[in-house]
C-alpha cells in the first residue's frame, strides 16, 4: 500500500503548477493523500473522501485555502478535527479502510518557526506557535499509538534529524513522536536530500519504502517550495 504526503505552496487547483502536482500523484496510484498547504478541491477529480482542516491564517489566504487536505478511497469515520491544535497550525485525524483494516490517519501542519496568527498584536515570539501546537499535539499522539494502527503525515515545518533552529522546539517534537517511527528521517532517496514533510507509523504499521519527487516537472515547471514523499507500507498481524 502506498500514501502520498506533498506540500503544494497555496497552488489554486486550476493553476498549471497544482494540476501538474495532482497528475503526478494520480500516477503513483495511492491508497492514502495528505496536502498540505492546499486548496478544499485539490482533490477533487480523484472522486473518493476528502477530510479538509482550514487551521489557523499566518497571512491574507483565499477562502479555498486549507492547511491540511486527507484523501482516501473509503469513507472517514471517527472524525476528530483537533480544535485546540488547529488554534496554532493545522491538523484533522480520522479512520478509514486500508486493506480491510481500520487505520487512524492524521493530517497535520505544524506552524513555521516565525509563525503567528493574522492580526495578532504583539506578533508570536519565535518557535512559540510551533511549541504550542506540539504541547497540544503530544498526548493525542501517545494515545493514539496504544489504540491501533495510526499514521500522521503533514508539514512537521523540522528536518529530522536537526540540522538548524532552536533545540528546545526539536526536543519536544521527538518526545512527542516516542513509540513513532518517523519513515521520512534522514535523506530520501531519490532526492538525497532532508524534509521537513514527514509520515511517522505506530501500531501494526510497517514502512517497506520511502522516496521523495522532485518539485521539479519533467518539462522544468517548479511547483512547488517543497518536494514530496512517498512511503509504501503494509500492515502486519
Amino acid at each position: 500500500m502506498r500514501l502520498v504526503n506533498w506540500n503544494i505552496e497555496r497552488n489554486d487547483p486550476a493553476s498549471p503548477k497544482a494540476a501538474s502536482l495532482i497528475a503526478e500523484i494520480g500516477a503513483l496510484s495511492p491508497d492514502i493523500i495528505c496536502l498540505t498547504e492546499a486548496w478544499e478541491g485539490s482533490l477533487e477529480a480523484f472522486g473518493g473522501y476528502v477530510l479538509a482542516a482550514q487551521g489557523v491564517a499566518w497571512s491574507r489566504q483565499a477562502t479555498g485555502e486549507r492547511k491540511v487536505v486527507l484523501w482516501s478511497p473509503h469513507p472517514w469515520a471517527d472524525i476528530d478535527p483537533m480544535e485546540q491544535a488547529a488554534a496554532f497550525g493545522g491538523s484533522v485525524s480520522a479512520c478509514t479502510q486500508i486493506g480491510g483494516r481500520n487505520v487512524r490517519i492524521v493530517g497535520i501542519c505544524i506552524p513555521y518557526h516565525m509563525a503567528s496568527p493574522l492580526g495578532q498584536v504583539p506578533k508570536a515570539r519565535v518557535w512559540e506557535q510551533h511549541e504550542r501546537f506540539l504541547e497540544v499535539l503530544m498526548p493525542y499522539l501517545h494515545r493514539w499509538r496504544q489504540d491501533g494502527p495510526v499514521i500522521v503525515m503533514g508539514d512537521f515545518n523540522r528536518r529530522m534529524p536537526r540540522t538548524y533552529g532552536s533545540l528546545r522546539s526539536y526536543e519536544m517534537l521527538e518526545q512527542a513522536f516516542e513509540g513513532y517511527e518517523i519513515a521520512t528521517r534522514g535523506k530520501l532517496p531519490g532526492i538525497e536530500a532532508q524534509t521537513v514533510d514527514h509520515v511517522a507509523v505506530a501500531g501494526a504499521v510497517r514502512v517497506t519504502g520511502v522516496a521523495g519527487r522532485s518539485a521539479v516537472s519533467p518539462e522544468g515547471l517548479v511547483r512547488s517550495d517543497h518536494f514530496g514523499v512517498v512511503v509504501d507500507f503494509e500492515l502486519r498481524g
